[in-house]
């Protein structure tokens, strides 16, 4: 089963001002190519999270345009905007099974019957979920909740994909488990997707663009081998942790 055509993201001059003044997200402008995955990385409190929900539509811009291919969103509510996002805490319906969790969105956009059974074989078996999909929420393992999030997201075939820090609750094994499991996935479904995390780790295995955030601002924007090789600024040199004192003294 395909995706849906692939559609770049490109957020311009993207604002978002809380009162007192306080700018979460600072200007920040970002092209994303359809099918690739760009991270948005950084300390808590740096905006990564409040730019993630302007382009799911759950906060509202100050300024700025977020596009999907080639429609501009910013007055379209969520649902219209055929994202799909993945929490922290993975937000499984705790009444539904797995089978009813994986199918409820599509339930939800009128998809028929057959196409929804077609849809949750599919993505049960490229989770490798098929045995699971008559257990309630309470009855799985960290780990498998995780995979049915994520389940529910890609079995919408959306154009964006948006992940909100979803390997964060997992122990480091079983993070490091699923972060190359999320890489697999992720490659053959070729689905643009953004990407929170404040994991250096996270960020050299799933990005091919990588931004650094930094009190709303965009600190650095490049490839893997650009932010970690050649940090642009003397914060992006200390978060990543790379460079010696000797060599921070070369920044501004």
């Amino acid at each position: 089963m395909l995706n849906e055509p692939m559609s770049q993201l490109r957020l311009e001059n993207l604002s978002k001002i809380y009162a007192g003044g306080v700018r979460a997200v600072d200007g920040i402008s970002l092209a994303v190519p359809a099918g690739q995955t760009a991270v948005l990385l950084g300390p808590s409190g740096c905006g990564k999270t409040t730019l993630l929900r302007l382009v799911a539509g759950l906060e509202s811009p100050n300024h700025g345009t977020v596009t999907i291919g080639s429609r501009a969103v910013n007055l379209l509510p969520p649902k219209d905007r055929d994202v799909a996002m993945v929490f922290q805490s993975h937000a499984l319906y705790p009444h539904l099974n797995v089978q009813k969790n994986l199918a409820f969105g599509l339930q939800l956009r009128g998809t028929p019957r057959l196409e929804i059974a077609d849809r949750v074989g599919w993505v049960a078996k490229l989770l490798g979920i098929e045995g699971l999909l008559w257990r309630m929420p309470a009855e799985l393992s960290g780990g498998q909740r995780q995979r049915v999030a994520l389940g529910r997201a890609i079995v919408r075939r959306p154009r964006v994909f948006l992940f909100d820090e979803p390997l964060s609750q997992l122990d480091a094994k079983l993070r490091r488990e699923m972060r190359d499991e999320l890489k697999r996935l992720l490659q053959p479904l070729q689905t643009t997707t953004l990407y929170v995390t404040h994991d250096h780790e996270e960020a050299r295995a799933l990005g091919d663009l990588v931004v650094v955030m930094n009190t709303g601002r965009a600190e650095q924007i490049g490839t893997v081998e650009d932010v970690f090789g050649s940090p642009a600024t003397a914060f992006v040199a200390e978060f990543i942790g790379a460079p010696t004192a000797g060599t921070l003294a070369r920044y501004p």
